[in-house]
């Protein structure tokens, strides 16, 4: 009715002065549907200061550990791939009595894997030792759990 109203008086806003008459008003709220959750995503930052070459062989071997297992492996005659390693994280505490105890402060991690690993050698700018390794290496791991945490995980500390 108000769209004929404004047609036949050529005014606009008609529907407007209707809702003020009747002292009402659209609601700006829109519904929205639910279509799932989203699995959680955890990234760890690690900075590598290696003073000798002992210690520049052990990053080295950790992060070709973590590069190993968040790749896949290929099957079959190479028409397959194998799914890449899955990790269980825990956060940990050691207290002065020396034994180790899951940290309970931080919530619970399901089973995840690890969906990339970047390795920045010159995070100061190009800078390395006299044998030409680098004085500081930043690794960033980004791992998604394999589940979707729902109330009763949160529960039981997720």
């Amino acid at each position: 009715g108000t769209q004929v109203l404004e047609l036949t008086t050529q005014a606009e806003g008609g529907y407007e002065l209707f809702n003020k008459v009747l002292g009402r008003g659209l609601n700006p709220f829109m519904e929205v549907l639910f279509s799932g959750v989203q699995l959680r995503q955890f990234t760890y930052n690690f900075d590598f200061m290696p003073r000798n070459k002992e210690e520049q062989e052990t990053v080295k071997k950790i992060i070709t550990m973590f590069k190993f297992h968040a790749a896949p492996e290929l099957r079959g005659n190479n028409m397959f791939m194998g799914l890449p390693s899955e990790f269980d994280i825990h956060y940990m505490y050691q207290p002065a009595s020396g034994d180790a105890y899951e940290n309970g402060f931080y919530n619970k991690i399901a089973t995840c894997v690890l969906k990339g690993v970047n390795v920045d050698y010159t995070p100061g700018g190009v800078r390395s030792h006299g044998d030409g390794s680098p004085v500081k290496i930043t690794m960033t791991l980004n791992f998604t759990e394999t589940e979707m945490i729902t109330k009763d995980h949160i529960q039981a500390g997720y």
